[in-house]
């Protein structure tokens, strides 16, 4: 346990250190652009499905025979 906290003090050190000297903005620009081509891809995937099926408007059928009750 005493070494996860160690190893998260010198990550948060490291991390905070290289985000003053804005080494970290290529990171991030770089998720951004990867989550705003998923998100559009996404957006696309889902515009075809739904021009290629229709809704099922069918509704579930039930059963008509009917069940005794349980005598003890």
């Amino acid at each position: 346990m005493i070494r996860t906290l160690i190893f998260g003090a010198i990550a948060g050190y490291v991390g905070k250190k290289l985000y003053d000297e804005g080494k970290l903005t290529e990171f991030k620009d770089d998720l951004v652009a990867r989550y705003n081509q998923a998100r559009f891809d996404l957006d696309n995937r889902r515009a075809s499905d739904t021009t290629l099926t229709s809704p099922n408007l069918a509704t579930p059928t039930a059963s008509t025979a009917g069940t005794a009750p349980l005598t003890p």
